[in-house]
């Protein structure tokens, strides 16, 4: 799944240089070398430490497990299914494209194109971050997904680690977090925009047909998705935002100002 996304950012990445014609405009965010290898830094180890926790997993029988029947599920998670159907995984798949894929419209804006490099930064990060959290999460608990409690489901086979990757729905945190990340760009450069509650809208509501279409498909219960979608959320708004402040350097500084010079010192 990563890759899909490392290639769809580095598609983006060289159309940047097709926009240089466009003069800068001032753009409402700050980068810094510590803050940005902080993030990255969290984005590779979260995704390292998720692979390598998955790779630990056994592969045990349901008998083994102490779950070992659908209706033994809290009734909330019992709302969704246990019957996998194969449209609803398909359209699954596709509300995952379009919700990462989101970001990829701050290229129909001139503002936004002639900043598409720090833009594509913060996407990088905010994806990285998002993707190797939900696979901790997913290594960590280990949850069955709801297909395995099929009728059809032969009790002797042993669970993957694919089969025990449910908690919580990837397709949908990175759905939520491509959207609300385009959301939150969208408005920061277009703060004026009527646009604006249409753009909210629609990235509230690609992730959460997506999750609809994940539990459909019984590859998720309910609860599975709510977190996803939280997250992939949270992370999604907060990575551009929390870019909006920049990091002033320690000691005195001297900056223009009007007709004349402003003195700082910041300890």
């Amino acid at each position: 799944m990563q890759k899909r996304f490392f290639a769809f950012l580095l598609c983006l990445l060289l159309s940047a240089g097709l926009f240089a014609q466009y003069s800068p405009v001032v753009s409402p965010y700050h980068l810094s070398l510590k803050r940005e290898l902080i993030y990255s830094g969290l984005g590779a180890l979260t995704i390292g430490a998720g692979a390598y926790l998955q790779s630990q997993a056994g592969e045990p029988l349901l008998a083994d497990l102490r779950l070992r029947k659908y209706d033994q599920i809290n009734g909330f998670d019992r709302l969704g299914s246990n019957i996998g159907r194969d449209r609803p995984r398909k359209l699954s798949d596709l509300g995952l494209n379009i919700g990462s894929g989101l970001p990829a419209l701050v290229l129909l804006s001139r503002k936004t194109r002639s900043d598409f490099p720090k833009i594509a930064l913060l996407y990088a990060e905010t994806m990285a971050i998002t993707g190797g959290i939900t696979s901790m999460t997913k290594a960590g608990f280990l949850r069955v997904r709801p297909y395995v409690y099929s009728p059809e489901w032969d009790q002797a086979q042993p669970l993957e680690s694919g089969d025990r990757a449910s908690f919580l729905s990837g397709h949908t945190s990175l759905s939520a977090a491509g959207s609300f990340f385009f959301a939150r760009v969208f408005t920061d450069y277009h703060p004026d925009s009527k646009l604006k509650p249409y753009v909210w809208g629609l990235a509230a509501t690609i992730p959460a047909v997506t999750g609809y279409l994940r539990i459909r498909a019984a590859r998720h219960f309910p609860t599975d998705v709510l977190a996803g979608y939280a997250l992939g959320a949270s992370i999604g708004y907060l990575v551009p935002t929390l870019h909006k402040k920049p990091i002033l350097p320690r000691g005195m500084t001297l900056s223009p100002m009007g007709q004349g010079m402003y003195l700082s010192y910041r300890f």
